[in-house]
This record gives structure tokens, C-alpha cells and sequence, in this order.
């Protein structure tokens, strides 16, 4: 027999998904990130038959004015004990929503290349980029480093530890600093980015699936990187950058270098670079990873008569926030 609960143990609910390869946007400590800054509150959720766990997902939600009552999302979700398991535990969360929440819609976009949904389910506008790049972490450091897409990534690597960089995990004082390099670096390539404060809740929330690393050289901070990270899953680059000192000495290749090998260390089997797009950003990234990957995208299962009027409104507000 099937059933859906809800977990409310931080340290149960974290080994459910890291004992499924699950992502780590899964992970607890994302969901109290989002509930603690946003709109949002978050529910963890298993599917088991049989009383035995067969996946689940934690979802976000937020309330709506009425009538649309809420919206769900599972970030990179859900999870299973496998990819053929995927689409029974989506549907089942679905319900869950639909029972719990009254929400209009679920949202997934699960961190898969192919996912066969029912057909009640919708491709939904998406939240994250389905093209990224991955490294397979399995191999041992030799391998992925000769494995590396661009001979430039390799000498850039070294280089840097010649000028004299140092990487290092970062300690709350060095916030201020990468705090400042983030926004220099947002204002340079043109992309928005959260209050200070969600960056502090971060580090504060995170414990030991944040790996957050700087790379400094004479004691000057001149590159981060900040991950989450889901032992025996990926590691997921969340937020970083560099300063022009940093370009200059190639901190941010010796950077990278440390995040990869310490995700290694953790126990990740890949390393995701978080989403391509045409920019420099993204051309940095493929110096490392030899090829994009496409997950299978975001789809939506509408859970209301509601869902449609819904969707409507927000494709008309984003036609008028682009006017």
C-alpha cells in the first residue's frame, strides 16, 4: 500500500536523500534558507509502499491570495531509490500538495536527462536552467584533472598556485569581503542578486553541506565560491566571483580546482556547474566540463481549475515587467 508523510527531523530527512543520490537543493538546509528569507515554507515529504521509503521531495510553498489558495515546488526534485521510481513518488507529492496545501500546481525539475510524467503533467516556465555542465567526481584526481576540457584550465590551475594564491575555506569574517567582490561581479555581468542578509542566513544555515572557499593572495580576498553540497550526490555551484586581481593571478582556476577536489572529498559523484548561458560566465565554466548536459526541464501538474488563470496572470505581469 502506498502512503505520503512528512518528515520533521532534519538529520532523517537528510539521510533519505543523500542515501538516494539526491540533490542538494533537497537537502533540509535549503528549505530553511528559503523559509527563512522568502515566502516560502518548506515541507519534506516521503512516498513509501509498503511502508518502505520509495523517494519523495521537499517542497517549497507559498500562499497566493485567494482563490489561488498556494503554489509548490520541489527544487531539483523529487527523489528516488531510482529514475524508473520517479514519476509514481512526483505524482504521489502531487497529491500531497493538492491534499495539504490546496495548492493550484506542483512544480519539478528534477535533475535527470529523460523522465517519462503522465499525461496530466505540463512543461512549466522554468526556475533553473535546464542546459549546465557537469564533472563526473568518480575518478580519481588525476583523471579528472587530465579529464578537464581546456589545456588553458590545467596551465591556469598551476599558474596561480605559482603567483602565490592561496585557497582556503571561509570563515564568517571573510563575508564582508565576498559580499563586496559579489556585487562588483553582478555589476559587471548584469544579473540581480539577493540581500546581503540572505547571503549571512546562508552561511549561518548551511553547517556542512555549505562549502564556501575563497581564494586570496597577501591576505587580500580575491575570488569565492560557494557550494551545497549532498554527500554521495552533486555538488552545486550556488554563487561566486572574482575581482580583477583575481583575473589577473587566475584565482578563480585554482579556485574551482579546490571546490571540485573538495566536493570529491565529501563524497559527491558529480559537480555541476549550475546552468549555461551565453556569456562569459558560461565560457568560463566549459573550460572544465567537456560537453553541456540537458536535464529534462521543468514541468508543472496543475492541482485547480485555478491553475490556468493563474498561469495566465503571470505570463501577463512578465510581458509588463519586460515593457
Amino acid at each position: 500500500m502506498q502512503e505520503t508523510t512528512e518528515i520533521q527531523n532534519q538529520s532523517e530527512w537528510n539521510a533519505l536523500v543523500e542515501e538516494r543520490h539526491g540533490h542538494p537543493l533537497q537537502l533540509w538546509q535549503w528549505g530553511e534558507l528559503k523559509a527563512s528569507t522568502g515566502p516560502w515554507t518548506a515541507h519534506r515529504v516521503v512516498v513509501k509502499d509498503d511502508g518502505r521509503v520509495i523517494g519523495g521531495a521537499q517542497i517549497l510553498v507559498r500562499d497566493l491570495p485567494w482563490p489561488f489558495r498556494a503554489i509548490s515546488y520541489a527544487p531539483r526534485g523529487p527523489f528516488a531509490d531510482d529514475d524508473a521510481q520517479l514519476a509514481r513518488v512526483a505524482d504521489a507529492c502531487a497529491d500531497w500538495c493538492k491534499e495539504h496545501v490546496s495548492s493550484v500546481s506542483l512544480k519539478i525539475d528534477p535533475a535527470v536527462e529523460s523522465l517519462e510524467l503522465g499525461g496530466s503533467w505540463v512543461k512549466g516556465k522554468y526556475i533553473m536552467l535546464a542546459k549546465t555542465a557537469a564533472i563526473d567526481l568518480t575518478p580519481d584526481e588525476d583523471t579528472i584533472m587530465k579529464g578537464l576540457h581546456s589545456k588553458k584550465a590545467r596551465q591556469y590551475i598551476r599558474k596561480a598556485g605559482r603567483n602565490g594564491v592561496v585557497c582556503r575555506p571561509a570563515v564568517e569574517a571573510d563575508l564582508d569581503a565576498i559580499l563586496a567582490i559579489y556585487h562588483d561581479t553582478a555589476a559587471n555581468d548584469h544579473f540581480p542578486l539577493h540581500p546581503d542578509e540572505y547571503y549571512r542566513a546562508a552561511f549561518a544555515l548551511f553547517g556542512d553541506a555549505g562549502q564556501l572557499f575563497v581564494a586570496e593572495h597577501e591576505g587580500r580576498v580575491l575570488s569565492f565560491l560557494w557550494n551545497i553540497t549532498s554527500a554521495n550526490g552533486t555538488a552545486f555551484e550556488l554563487w561566486g566571483g572574482v575581482n580583477d586581481e583575481g583575473k589577473t593571478l587566475r584565482a578563480n582556476y585554482l579556485l574551482k580546482w579546490t571546490a571540485i577536489l573538495a566536493a570529491k572529498e565529501k563524497g559527491a559523484v558529480l559537480y555541476d556547474l549550475n546552468g549555461l548561458l551565453n556569456d562569459g560566465i558560461s565560457e568560463f565554466k566549459m573550460l572544465f566540463a567537456n560537453e553541456p548536459i540537458y536535464w529534462v526541464g521543468t514541468f508543472d501538474k496543475p492541482l485547480s481549475p485555478w491553475y490556468h488563470l493563474w498561469n495566465t496572470a503571470l505570463k501577463i505581469r512578465s510581458r509588463i515587467r519586460k515593457g
